[in-house]
């Protein structure tokens, strides 16, 4: 009797176990690039599209992390220097990355990198107060450790550059 108990509960386990669905973990895709000297990273959903060899405009009178404008169908958009705002020199490139969002705001970039996915789990997130307003957090790619922007963050100093002048 016992050895009969045994084997149900072996064929119910059995049974049981493959209408178990394994929760699978989240990945996220991010495009990798360069600015300046240093590799950084933004959400893939964060990139509306990357222009190459675009006119910029100069407008007088803004700080020195906006470029100017350039026209992408018919429509202005603020150019950013990521690196002033970072603490590094401008770049002069000719390669932009515009930005989903409500802003029309491209960031300037020395080239791109790759499109890379990787698991949440493998994320470092920072507080405000941990790092810059600009850096949303960090991963691992490579052996080289790469800093996420923060896209919203350059939104709003475009936005209060181009009101201040």
């Amino acid at each position: 009797m016992i050895n009969q108990i045994s084997d149900v509960n072996e064929d119910f386990l059995v049974k049981n176990e493959s209408k178990i669905e394994k929760k699978e973990e989240n990945s996220q895709t991010w495009l990798v690039f360069v600015a300046g000297t240093k590799k950084y990273a933004l959400l893939s959903s964060d990139v509306q599209e990357i222009l190459r060899n675009v006119p910029v405009f100069p407008l007088p009178f803004v700080p020195n992390y906006i470029d100017g404008v350039l026209n992408r169908y018919g429509e202005p958009y603020a150019v950013i220097d990521p690196l002033p705002l970072l603490g590094e020199q401008p770049q002069s490139s000719k390669l932009f990355i515009v930005l989903q969002g409500k802003g029309q705001v491209c960031l300037k970039v020395s080239e791109v990198v790759e499109f890379f996915t990787i698991l949440e789990s493998e994320l470092k997130y920072f507080s405000n107060s941990e790092a810059g307003k600009y850096y949303a957090g960090s991963f691992s790619f490579k052996n080289e450790e790469i800093l996420i922007l923060n896209p919203q963050a350059f939104i709003e100093v475009a936005e209060k550059g181009v009101e201040q002048s």
